[in-house]
């Protein structure tokens, strides 16, 4: 080549550049695998920790040597309801090495009382790791950049710091294959005949001989895991006695109970409940007129119960209204309900766990309880009042959606709303009759009304027929909206039954 002068001059090759690194190839990112083999060890030994983490940690959360396979194959034994045995773990994913498995369980035989601080950990190192491969990567990039715009680098900056500050919520991000899965297993039991979980009373679980829908649930899908009922009714309208049968018939089904007896008290709670099971008279037992024999048998009934039925007493030291304190307890009641291991949550009255009772305070705990249920897995059941001076004032003191005590979130929030009524706590007629109004159903039908025998004296719940609801909205204070059914003349039916033994 030649120069414009007509001087003749080699030719050069460019200079060449230096590779671009990547930063997160450069980056190393510290993590300790310590944390990640004590909650393996803890989710093999611990039913509750089982239950509460295999499903909310990703398995490429584990960084350790084969700790993601090996959780991978936990998560697999769990969806199939499989227990724990390094066979059937081997079988699932062959490439477990089960001895490493074995040694993890016996080193550490039970989970850790600070087992939530290492899941926290966990959760820290995968979002630093992830931080490498996405912002922390473009906000170098951007930096290094002589002609990156100013506002573009305030917002990678401000998107990392939103990463940081919310580091953890992968595991809220659902993999699509996963979520098919999990929804084609639930397919597979319903289909198999796991797709209806009753109440435990029979004279609402199931449509009467007779009927269109005779032996058919009534209530769909009843009890069933990741669900909130609302149970309802005034005072005295008999809603812990059935509720207390519904915590029988879930004992007698093998369904692990909770029970937040925090109206009566868990003592007497567990003996009303061994009472109402024993056929023994609650008026007798309060009076003291019983025998030392009537009280050995009851103590016997108390000792099996508390078997799969266990209570959970609420702290309420601090003072009302103190800052805080309704986070704090909705803290702990998702702690103890996943550390039972329960399939269903009762808590009677769930407002005593409120000191903060503002309409706003109140829906946040009830939407919280909701994501708890579906987090952990189990049925919640949420006992509430109904305003006795607005449900006075009807000309029909049936319960009704809107007159439950408190916030509209009650009603929003429920998969079911049953709600209870006693007719002789209104009329001069025989105690001997309760209805069960089905006031909300998210996957059957309603309203509903079910008139079922009752003995107040035992707490004892018969058979249950079918009655006539006409719906009409709630709230019109001169309206029959939940019918006159039972003032048409009482039914054969409604006979008080003999006195159990």
């Amino acid at each position: 080549m030649r120069t414009r002068t007509g001087k003749k001059v080699e030719d050069k090759e460019p200079p060449k550049r230096e590779p671009k690194k990547d930063p997160s190839k450069t980056i190393r990112v510290p993590h300790d695998a310590i944390n990640e083999m004590v909650v393996i060890a803890a989710v093999i030994v611990d039913e509750s920790a089982r239950k509460r983490y295999l499903a909310s940690i990703p398995a490429d959360s584990f960084y350790g040597a084969g700790h993601s396979a090996i959780w991978s194959g936990l998560q697999e034994l769990q969806r199939r309801q499989l227990s724990y045995d390094p066979a059937t773990l081997k079988g699932l994913v062959p490439d477990i090495d089960t001895r490493y498995v074995e040694n993890l369980v016996k080193s550490r035989p039970e989970a850790p009382p600070n087992l939530r601080h290492h899941v926290e950990l966990i959760q820290w190192d995968r979002a630093r790791i992830e931080l490498v491969n996405g912002p922390l990567v473009d906000l170098i990039e951007a930096v290094q950049d002589q002609k990156c715009p100013p506002e573009h680098l305030r917002s990678l900056t401000s998107r990392l710091n939103s990463v940081l500050g919310n580091y953890g919520t992968q595991q809220y991000l659902r993999n699509s294959s996963e979520l098919i899965r999990e929804q084609s297993a639930k397919l597979t039991a319903r289909r198999e005949g796991i797709a209806v979980y009753p109440y435990g009373i029979p004279g609402i679980d199931n449509y009467e001989p007779g009927h269109e829908m005779a032996g058919r649930p009534r209530l769909l899908p009843g009890t069933a895991p990741g669900m909130v009922t609302v149970v309802t009714g005034l005072s005295g309208s008999g809603k812990s006695t059935t509720t207390l049968n519904a915590i029988s018939g879930m004992f007698d089904a093998n369904r692990r109970v909770l029970v937040g007896a925090w109206e009566q008290g868990e003592g007497m709670t567990l003996e009303i409940l061994a009472a109402i099971r024993l056929g023994f008279n609650r008026r007798d037992l309060i009076e003291g007129a019983y025998t030392a024999e009537d009280q050995k048998r009851l103590e016997q009934e108390m000792e099996r119960v508390c078997e799969r039925v266990r209570f959970f007493r609420l702290p309420f030291g601090e003072a009302r209204g103190k800052s805080g304190f309704n986070d704090r307890n909705m803290d702990l009641i998702q702690q103890v309900v996943a550390d039972s291991g329960c399939d269903v949550f009762v808590a009677d009255l769930f407002r005593r766990a409120l000191k903060e009772t503002s309409p706003d305070d109140e829906e946040q705990a009830l939407y919280r309880m909701q994501a708890m249920a579906q987090e952990l897995n189990a049925h919640f059941i949420l006992v509430q009042q109904q305003k006795s001076k607005e449900v006075e004032a009807r000309r029909d003191p049936r319960p009704t959606r809107d007159n439950i005590k408190g916030s509209s979130a009650w009603v929003d929030i429920a998969d079911q709303i049953l709600a209870w009524h006693r007719p002789a706590q209104w009329k001069d007629v025989p105690d001997n009759t309760i209805e069960g109004l089905v006031l909300k159903q998210r996957y059957g039908p309603w309203p509903l009304a079910v008139e079922i025998d009752y003995e107040p004296e035992y707490g004892f719940l018969g058979e249950g027929r079918s009655v006539s609801f006409t719906r009409s909205s709630d709230g019109d204070e001169d309206s029959d909206a939940l019918g006159d059914f039972l003032t048409e003349g009482r039914s054969a039916g409604s006979k008080r039954r003999g006195k159990r033994s």
